[in-house]
């Protein structure tokens, strides 16, 4: 797809912005102008000087469905810069209410969030794109690197964006579907075309089977990190494991780790499947 074609998609792209940096603001509102309701948690990164150089390729973070960008610590302990370290919201986190999540489901307007915000960091940096995703952000940026038509729109989202991403990690996400609860339950987490439905076997959403018709496409390195504890994305689904991906090339299984303990304690594991792509 060509940078015009870009260009335009981003008029009809909202990004929710607090901490970006002036210089990556001022490009992206050459594109769209920007909105700041979600405070200090709503984004980060971007270069503190136009002339400041990244010397590793960036890193764009996708949260969890009841998660803000910001609401999770990333890997600048490790001496990343912000010039190599994106996040913005899709959604709204959580309000404040512990079952929020359940009224979110896979949108064609998160998705489209999400692939721009990759478009953008490649094209601002001119590198190729790593991209970690959480929970329900694995299923979400694996459409958005995709592409093709949305479930729910049919709108058609472009090319793949496969050729520019270097690392993809996946980190307990529900890519097989998840929850028990949708076959006696009615929510929009549930929807059989873009939730996480299951009722009995195979049935998987229309969302999930469009995601899992293809192998390959999240990057040239693709690795999953999940637990075989997890509450929330259970380790089998349908005898299938959920958070698994077809063609990854590692995993890293927890025994006994919770849903958010996956990610928040896998900090080195991530940085070394990114760096180095290797699961250690």
């Amino acid at each position: 797809m060509s940078f015009i074609r870009y260009q335009l998609l981003f008029l009809f792209i909202r990004y929710t912005y607090a901490i970006f940096s002036d210089d990556f603001n001022n490009w992206l509102y050459k594109l769209k102008s920007l909105r700041a309701d979600l405070g200090t948690m709503g984004s980060f990164g971007g270069k503190m000087q136009p002339s400041e150089v990244p010397q590793r390729d960036p890193v764009v973070f996708v949260h969890g469905v009841s998660d803000r960008a910001g609401d999770k610590p990333k890997f600048t302990v490790y001496s990343h810069e912000w010039s190599e370290l994106y996040g913005s919201t899709y959604a709204n986190g959580s309000q404040n209410n512990p079952l929020q999540w359940t009224q979110y489901a896979l949108q064609c307007k998160y998705v489209k969030q999400v692939r721009m915000l990759i478009v953008a960091v490649h094209f601002y940096t001119g590198r190729a794109v790593n991209v970690v995703a959480f929970s329900l952000g694995v299923p979400i940026s694996r459409k958005a690197i995709m592409g093709g038509r949305c479930v729910e729109t049919d709108e058609d989202l472009g090319d793949p964006l496969t050729p520019f991403i270097e690392t993809f990690v996946g980190v307990s996400g529900p890519n097989h579907g998840a929850f028990s609860m949708c076959s006696v339950m009615s929510m929009p987490i549930c929807h059989k075309k873009i939730g996480i439905y299951r009722k009995g076997c195979p049935g998987e959403s229309d969302f999930l089977q469009d995601i899992n018709s293809k192998v390959g496409y999240e990057g040239k390195h693709v690795f999953t990190i999940y637990s075989k504890t997890d509450k929330i994305v259970p380790y089998l689904v349908c005898d299938k494991v959920t958070s698994r991906i077809a063609g990854q090339i590692g995993e890293k299984v927890y025994e006994n780790k919770t849903h958010d303990e996956s990610y928040v304690d896998s900090y080195e594991v991530i940085r070394q499947m990114v760096l180095n792509h290797v699961v250690i």
